[in-house]
């Protein structure tokens, strides 16, 4: 999800890291897709990136939404990675994906997300990116 395009930048640039890889990559906005269907595709992947900007010092209400319906489900065996922009709150919505992440026993591919505070800067997006690199990299590997 994203407020201002900040954290939509930073999955631009995770996605396009991912591309690196001989993998099928997906990207999603939770906004038009429905939780099912989100659901229904993350069971059946390898790995899945989770942003969201903060939203009054949490996540955005439709990724909450979508990672407690995860988390009932149970998914197993994913690679993750939890990323996101902030303003003020700098330990917060994306250190909150990253949580749910970690109750999914997800095998998350950094011990902190990836954040930025407003607009990602270049350092920030080539960050994103190598995370992308690296989510492929564990696939082609592993899978």
């Amino acid at each position: 999800d994203t407020m201002w395009k900040s954290t939509s930048l930073m999955a631009d640039a995770i996605y396009e890291g991912a591309l690196t890889g001989n993998i099928e990559i997906r990207k999603y906005d939770i906004k038009s897709t429905g939780v099912t269907e989100l659901a229904t595709e993350i069971l059946d992947t390898a790995a899945i990136a989770v942003g969201s900007p903060t939203l009054n010092k949490s996540l955005m209400p439709k990724i909450a939404e979508a990672l407690t319906y995860l988390k009932g489900l149970s998914p197993t065996n994913k690679y993750a990675l939890a990323f996101g922009s902030y303003g003020w709150a700098k330990k917060s919505g994306q250190h909150d994906v990253h949580e749910f992440l970690k109750q999914m026993n997800c095998n998350l591919i950094q011990e902190e997300p990836i954040q930025s505070q407003f607009v990602p800067t270049k350092e920030i997006l080539k960050q994103c990116y190598d995370a992308g690199k690296k989510l492929a990299s564990l696939i082609e590997k592993n899978y």
